[in-house]
């Protein structure tokens, strides 16, 4: 009868241990799945047929977006490996995985599914496409365009605090109710903003919601003033104004893009104090562009030193000169 009791048990133990050995293999199938393998080659004709549905949603819904996360792009010429900063991997500390299935993190975070750790590695963070959030308007109606704003953040590194920033900063932007518009954020791990992958997260946005091609706009503070005129120097076509916040002057001058940006309205605003950027290099840029017959428009905050861009983009006069334009179809 002992024998008897010790094969059931040995049996069953058998068994349980069966099942907790398939709970892990799913679980690691699930956790490849989520897993974004960005392992398809970026390209206009495959953008939108290899990348994965959006989630549902509504008027008014904050949601985030993977689905580029999957795309493949090459390096651009000398923008990585960079000697100029040496990058901790912040995008595998826990709470700040920017491959979330959450549009912003803060106080409410919870850890994905998948391990970021095992998914991504140092050169996957600069081949992926932009992962980002997107707010739809509120009383958005699928019978009508609507303007689309396109935020670059700035840094290069981030951690808890960083992104409770970017969820205040969203909230901050003055988005009047007779004239809303699309607002759409993504996330860089790399140093510099690709165009490429801007030009793709347009193209997706376009696919899944009514963009009206004629108001499309980029702004960014800081690195992300900095990326606002290295996209619009390579899609000049596609914006109808730009606001360069700030932005950075290394790791080399963005002084040569005048030339390529100077056929858009520009914003353009930097503290006379500011001492992570240089406002020496935006008055530059400022006269290039004056001398170049641009419409620029450039505004000294006093005293206010790397900040400032709350009151800026909280100023209802900024935001509706900014969707004010209109770019001409050609």
């Amino acid at each position: 009868m002992v024998k008897l009791h010790l094969y059931y048990l040995s049996f069953l133990f058998f068994f349980i241990g069966c099942d907790e050995e398939i709970e892990i293999i799913e679980a690691q199938q699930e956790q490849i799945i989520l897993c974004p393998p960005c392992e398809i080659d970026a390209s206009k004709d495959q953008i939108n047929s290899v990348t994965t549905p959006w989630p549902d949603f509504k008027a008014g819904d904050l949601i985030k977006i993977n689905s580029l996360t999957q795309l493949k792009y090459e390096q651009p010429m000398g923008a990585y490996p960079n000697s100029h900063w040496n990058i901790n991997p912040w995008w595998k500390n826990r709470g700040t995985d920017p491959w979330s299935e959450y549009p912003y993190w803060g106080d409410n975070y919870v850890q994905p599914k998948h391990n970021f750790e095992s998914c991504v590695n140092d050169n996957l963070r600069w081949m992926c496409g932009y992962s980002y959030s997107l707010q739809v308007p509120k009383n958005y109606d699928e019978n009508k365009s609507y303007p689309l704003i396109v935020f670059l953040h700035g840094g290069i590194y981030f951690d808890a605090n960083s992104f409770n920033y970017y969820d205040h900063l969203k909230d901050v932007f003055y988005n009047p109710e007779d004239d809303p518009y699309i607002y759409a954020a993504p996330i860089k791990l790399e140093i510099d903003w690709d165009p490429n992958k801007i030009r793709d997260l347009i193209q997706n946005i376009k696919k899944n919601l009514n963009v009206d091609f004629q108001r499309i706009y980029l702004t960014g503070l800081s690195m992300g003033g900095r990326g606002t005129f290295i996209v619009a120097s390579k899609l000049s076509e596609t914006f109808a104004a730009i606001m360069p916040l700030s932005p950075h002057h290394q790791p080399y001058s963005y002084l040569s893009l005048a030339e390529s940006v100077k056929d858009i309205p520009i914003w353009m605003s930097h503290s006379d104090v500011d001492l992570i950027s240089s406002y020496d290099m935006a008055k530059q840029m400022e006269k290039r562009l004056i001398d170049l017959d641009a419409n620029i428009l450039f505004r000294t905050e006093i005293g206010v030193g790397h900040s400032g861009w709350e009151r800026i983009y909280s100023d209802s006069y900024v935001i509706k000169w900014l969707l004010s334009w209109k770019k001409e179809i050609r």
